[in-house]
Parts: structure tokens; C-alpha cells; sequence
């Protein structure tokens, strides 16, 4: 089949997950249009491969249009392009057009006659906030109590509280008096990164629903107030880096985007493409000129955060990358995945290409690595894996130094607290471990302490 600028220039006005599409039943909201596309085509104007360079996963590059110009004139149906096409109007090479093409089921008279009515009235978006589709699914009477993972931990020094990820909560637990100060709920799925802003103040936790979007909750601290959130994502968020300043947000998951965000204003600074798959880890480095993202696509990608320009991509890795960790001196970059592991590259301060050799591939688990975490002096690098061990590494030779215990499921998330001397480690249990950062032995008193998350039912008396 010929193919022609814009031939499917309709082909979603909104990603969306599900291709069954309801019957329209209102005019003029773009609910119903979008009801109307879904249902006829949803393949030609992806972001990834873009026919006649116009991308239709959003009402916004819906009215940027394409290469042959704006698809939709607000207000006049019969003159945009859109309908058009639908219409059997459109003329290219002297020849008529009608979209959707070939023997393909078109649009009837009376979708034709709504998509009209909706331009004929502005062609106006989705309300401010509104999310794209509700995921359904069926409901399924549980038989035994569910866990809740530990998705993600941060530590905040000056408070001496961590912050603990899981299933639509974070809970902030002081690690003095080993107790729950606050719970931060009703995030959407799980919250896969949670980040300290540098003087404590705020949290920022990222979460999303698969196939849908994500979010990046933005609270206050000292009294679970919540201040903002950063939406933009297509699909739920797996990684968010906040640089040493405060000021940027970088946030990336598996829509394949990395987005950078101004923190004071919530806006959206860039969109950074380029990975041909999930952003797993993202990290700046600590000068905050250079951000690293780690990906399904197999390589790391170093970013200029200024310009948003990609500086180098490091593809040695040869499958899925999990985890990227800067050194504190910000002079090495680690990072590590499914072919089990640990590379360290030395990064050199423009971070172009062929300036950032590979210093040594380790050889770390029987497992997939999951996480990376350099202790804040730059001494000690803790690994996690899928082969359920945990291990502490001589930082600067990378070199074994501990294996601590067997763990009784994957560690997700780890952190170092109390000036770097012990290890906290998230299970996918949901449970909590402590040990001694220097040896890697248990730290019974805290690990007995430290008991799983709350479920959703106990907890609700500590939520703000």
C-alpha cells in the first residue's frame, strides 16, 4: 500500500492502551473524538515512527500538525485537513484520498458529524489534569494478605528520616526512635524512586500507572503537605534524579523518555529522546552539569543538562541496564544489569565522546543486578542482585570486600545511613535489613525493629 504525508494523520489523538474503543456519546468533548479515533486507527502516528512527521500520542502535537502543515483549523471543520481526509476530500498527486485507507472500515456519518461539531466548537483539549484512560481490570477476592514490596529508600541526614517506596505510599520512619512519622499516600501504583531535596525539606516520589502515565509527587516534609505534581509521562516511572542544586528533576520510566523539570514552577524544561527502551536509573552528576540514564535498550547515555544534547552513549553493556550511580567525586560512573555486571567508566568533564573509557567490567552476581549505591564518602559501592545476595565493594578498586547474608527475597532498594555506616536494604517481601556497612554483619536490633510496611488499613491513621 502507497503511503502518503499524514494518511492516518488521525491515528490517535491520544495514546491509549486499550484498542477497543466506547461508542462516542457526547459532542464536542474531546473524550468523544478521541473514542472515535481509537476505534478506527491507532498505528500510523507514533512518537517513535511518525508518518509525514506528525505525532498524534497527544492533543498537543495533534495541533502542532505535520510536515505538510496544521491537520485541525479551530473553528472551521471544513477546512482542516482532518476532516478532509475522513471525508474523501483530501487530494494528493491528483488523486482523491479517504482516510482510514484501503479496505479498512470508515468513519460513518454520524462520527463524521461529531469530529466536525468538535472543531466547528475550538477543537479544545482534555481538561487541565486530566489522566488519559483508567486502566480496568478485573477485580479478584484475595485469599491470603498481599505483600508490599519495598519499591525505593532515601535517607535525609539532617532529619535522620527514610523514606520507604512501596505500593501507592511512601512512609517517612525516623531512624532514632525506629517509628513511622508520617505516611504520604494515594500515589498511583508503585513509587519506584523516592529523592530527598538537599536540605531535607521536600520529597520526591515517582510512580505511575503501566500503560498509562506517571507522576512525580512532590511533598512537604515537616507536615506531609502536598505541594505539587510533575505529570507528562506515558507510562509509569522507574527512575528520578534530582540535581545537587534542587532545582532540576529528571525523571524517566517506560515511555523511553527522560523529562527534565524545573522544580520552583513544575514546568517541564525538555524532553530528552533517544533510548530505544524503559529508563531504568537515571543520575546527576555531582556538579549537575551531566545526567547519566540507564536502559532496556543496553547502553547508558550521558546528558548535557543545559543544552538537553546527548554527550556519548557507553554500549558495552550487553543486555538490560538497571542501575547507573555516579562516584561522589563525580570522576566514575558505575552501572550495572542483567548480564550480571559491574562496569565503571571514568568520565571526563565534558563527557563527549570517546573521552569516557572504560576503566573495568566485574564480573559481581550469579543474578541480574538491581541496584548500585556508592556510600556518601565514595568508599563503598553496594550491589543488590536477583540471585538474592547483597555485597559491599572497595569503591575505588572495586573490589569484594563482604557478602552479606542470603536474602529472603530480590533487594530493590538500599541506601546508607548514619554517616554511611550501615546498609539498609528494601526486599521485595516487603521487609527491611540492617547491616554494618564496614562488614556487612546483621544489625539484628534495627532488622527486628524496621517491620515491614504498614498495609493500606493500618497505616491510614498516620496519613496526612
Amino acid at each position: 500500500m502507497t503511503k502518503f504525508p499524514l494518511l492516518c494523520l488521525f491515528a490517535s489523538l491520544l495514546f491509549i492502551s486499550n484498542p477497543i474503543a466506547a461508542e462516542p456519546s457526547a459532542t464536542n468533548e474531546y473524550a468523544t473524538i478521541d473514542a472515535i479515533f481509537a476505534k478506527h486507527c491507532l498505528d500510523c502516528h507514533a512518537a517513535q515512527d511518525p508518518e509525514g512527521k506528525f505525532v498524534l500520542e497527544n492533543y498537543e502535537s495533534l495541533m502542532k500538525g505535520g510536515e505538510i502543515g496544521a491537520a485541525i483549523i479551530p473553528g472551521k471543520s471544513a477546512d482542516s485537513l482532518l476532516v478532509q481526509m475522513i471525508e474523501g476530500k483530501f487530494e494528493k498527486d491528483g488523486k482523491k484520498k479517504i482516510m482510514p485507507p484501503g479496505k479498512r472500515k470508515k468513519l460513518d456519518a454520524a462520527e463524521i458529524a461529531l469530529v466536525k461539531a468538535w472543531i466547528d466548537a475550538g477543537a479544545h483539549g482534555p481538561p487541565v489534569g486530566t489522566i488519559a484512560k483508567e486502566v480496568v481490570v478485573p477485580k479478584i477476592a484475595l485469599k491470603v494478605a498481599p505483600r508490599i514490596p519495598v519499591m525505593a529508600l532515601a535517607y535525609a541526614p539532617s532529619l535522620k528520616l527514610l523514606a520507604v517506596g512501596s505500593y501507592g505510599r511512601v512512609e517517612l520512619r525516623s531512624v532514632e526512635n525506629l517509628k513511622t512519622a508520617r505516611a504520604l499516600t494515594n500515589h498511583h501504583g508503585n513509587v519506584n524512586a523516592v529523592v530527598f531535596s538537599p536540605d531535607g525539606t521536600y520529597l520526591f516520589a515517582a510512580s505511575g500507572e503501566p500503560g498509562v502515565f506517571g507522576e512525580v509527587r512532590q511533598w512537604k516534609v515537616a507536615d506531609g503537605t502536598l505541594v505539587r505534581t510533575f505529570e507528562g509521562h506515558k507510562d509509569a516511572l522507574y527512575a528520578a534524579a534530582l540535581s545537587p542544586d534542587g532545582k532540576t528533576l529528571a525523571t524517566g520510566g517506560y515511555d523511553q523518555k527522560i523529562k527534565l523539570w524545573n522544580v520552583e514552577t513544575d514546568k517541564e524544561i525538555k524532553t530528552l529522546s533517544g533510548h530505544n527502551g524503559a529508563v531504568f536509573s537515571l543520575a546527576f552528576r555531582p556538579d549537575g552539569k551531566i545526567l547519566a540514564s540507564a536502559s532496556a535498550d543496553r547502553t547508558v547515555k550521558l546528558w548535557d543538562v543545559a543544552s538537553g544534547e546527548r554527550r556519548d552513549t557507553l554500549s558495552q553493556p550487553t543486555k538490560e541496564v538497571y542501575a547507573v550511580a555516579f562516584s561522589p567525586d563525580g570522576q566514575r560512573l558505575v552501572a550495572g544489569g542483567v548480564d550480571n555486571r559491574i562496569r565503571i567508566w571514568q568520565i571526563s568533564e565534558s563527557a563527549a565522546e570517546t573521552t569516557n573509557p572504560l576503566l573495568d567490567s566485574k564480573f559481581a552476581h550469579e543474578g541480574s543486578i538491581l541496584n548500585l549505591v556508592f556510600s556518601l564518602d565514595g568508599k563503598t559501592l553496594v550491589s543488590s542482585a536477583e540471585d538474592r545476595t547483597v555485597k559491599l565493594w572497595d569503591a575505588e578498586k572495586v573490589k569484594e570486600r563482604a557478602l552479606i547474608e542470603a536474602q529472603p527475597d530480590w533487594v530493590r532498594a538500599m541506601t546508607f545511613i548514619s554517616n554511611d555506616k550501615t546498609v539498609v536494604v528494601g526486599r521485595m517481601d516487603g521487609s527491611l535489613g540492617f547491616y554494618d556497612a564496614s562488614n556487612g554483619k546483621p544489625l539484628p536490633t534495627l532488622t527486628s525493629e524496621f517491620t515491614r510496611p504498614a498495609s493500606p488499613v493500618q497505616s491510614k491513621v498516620a496519613t496526612k
